[in-house]
């Protein structure tokens, strides 16, 4: 029996995020025994969930998705926990959607969100659920509370763009290498600039 499965809800339209957190997961690989698999539809999230309920103590089912997509997916979820629904399961979303607007994602039905940079956070919460502990003390998740109150845990940990690696060849995940944090022309329909102030401390303009 594990003590955690992680679910990967896989999709094309955003999948560097997750490629990014796995690539942070499988260089610190955290104490516990647990795995991940992938769910490329909504069929597969939900065979995956059922299985790991019977071979797992807990489940991570993680999300991400840009503002395009949130009605989708939240229409997704509302279908995949009404099979799926138990305590042990924990759907979590993450992403720049869900780091621009954390309390809506919450309320449109995620247990918790990684609001910024998740590497050091999604490391953190694996290690933590695989425990059987709380998450309270992982920085960087915004949650609510039995009443309904909106909780967030601090900021997430920020490190060296190279502290992480932009892939994770365990999954054959693989990323484009980013050399800068965010993007420095806050385009109108676009809030990855505004996650990191323009981020132009960290970009090298040239020609501009």
């Amino acid at each position: 029996m594990e003590d955690l499965r992680v679910v990967v809800r896989y999709r094309k339209t955003n999948a560097y995020g997750h490629h990014a957190v796995l690539g942070a997961l499988t260089q610190e690989d955290p104490p516990g025994r647990w795995s991940v698999r992938f769910a490329r539809s909504e069929a597969e999230a939900i065979a995956e969930i059922d299985t790991a309920q019977r071979e797992a103590h807990r489940v991570l089912v993680t999300w991400s998705f840009y503002s395009p997509d949130v009605h989708a997916v939240t229409a997704e979820l509302v279908r995949v926990r009404a099979a799926t629904d138990d305590p042990a399961v924990t759907h979590l979303a993450g992403g720049v959607h869900a780091s621009a607007e954390p309390e809506r994602t919450l309320h449109a039905g995620f247990d918790l969100v990684a609001v910024g940079e998740g590497e050091a956070t999604f490391v953190a919460l694996v290690a933590a659920l695989a425990a059987g502990g709380p998450v309270a003390d992982v920085a960087g998740l915004a949650y609510l509370d039995p009443a309904g109150t909106y909780v967030t845990t601090g900021p997430a940990e920020r490190h060296e763009l190279d502290r992480y690696p932009p892939f994770a060849p365990r999954y054959h995940c693989y990323n484009p290498i980013e050399i800068t944090r965010g993007c420095i022309y806050a385009c109108k329909f676009c809030q990855t600039p505004f996650l990191f102030k323009l981020s132009i401390q960290w970009c090298i303009r040239i020609g501009h």
